[in-house]
């Protein structure tokens, strides 16, 4: 008798379906990070290739009310034994009503000018592409996650992601210059204060000739951000780069 009730329970626990595996606490770290005020990050974004040398950038940013920079650090080529040669580098800022391009490398122009100063509003694929180097594409990522299970003792969660989700494909290929990748995972931290504070992302091509890798950490989260504009004198507006030109 004991034993066919166990059973009955065993039988009927069983057929209860499980509640939501991304759960609140993967989700609402997304929301909660993603609302946050400000916060600094850096990201590597790879992508391996079988025969050809792989494609990495180096991507340091902060975010903040009215104010937002990223550099982006390029890698030209990764040896066998894992050396990598510098590639190009640049930086991007927005401060108030304007959006600051730097000049590649730093490099100045005319010996003084390293920044091109455009208003917001004509600026807006420029604010896209730092937006798409940004963790805004991988909390879009998180939140369209099918399956995430949490280890308790270090807050991780780790998921897969339906490839050809929308929302998932239009976030990648942003970040991977129009790439589709399958098979992707991933692995998210959450902290103690309810913040993401990394998250680690892999995929590879149908064929298997490429293979993605995303490193993203972040921190200081709700700190003060304090960017410094270019000082005049190392800076063009755009409508006068126009006429130089």
């Amino acid at each position: 008798m004991r034993r066919a009730a166990l059973i009955a329970v065993v039988s009927f626990l069983a057929a209860v379906p499980a509640a939501d595996a991304r759960g609140p606490a993967l989700n609402g770290a997304v929301t909660k990070t993603s609302r946050v005020s400000s916060l600094r990050y850096v990201m590597d974004i790879a992508v391996l290739r079988r025969r050809y040398p792989a494609s990495v950038l180096h991507v340091s940013g902060v975010r903040g009310p009215a104010a937002l920079y990223v550099h982006v650090k390029s890698v030209a080529e990764v040896l066998a034994d894992g050396t990598q040669i510098p590639g190009p580098s640049q930086s991007a800022m927005v401060d108030g009503p304007f959006l600051y391009e730097g000049a590649p490398d730093g490099v100045a122009i005319d010996g003084t000018i390293r920044w091109l100063r455009v208003p917001l509003a004509q600026g807006a694929k420029a604010l896209d592409s730092m937006r798409n180097l940004g963790p805004t594409p991988v909390f879009h990522v998180l939140q369209e996650s099918s399956l995430a299970r949490a280890r308790t003792h270090d807050g991780t969660f780790k998921g897969a992601v339906a490839y050809d989700d929308p929302v998932v494909r239009t976030a990648l290929v942003a970040m991977t210059g129009g790439i589709e990748f399958r098979s992707l995972r991933f692995e998210a931290t959450v902290g103690a204060d309810g913040y993401i504070h990394a998250v680690k992302m892999t995929g590879r091509t149908a064929d298997g000739s490429k293979a993605l890798s995303v490193s993203l950490r972040l921190y200081a989260f709700g700190q003060p951000v304090r960017l410094t504009p270019p000082a005049e004198g190392t800076f063009m507006d755009h409508k006068a780069f126009i006429l130089a030109d």
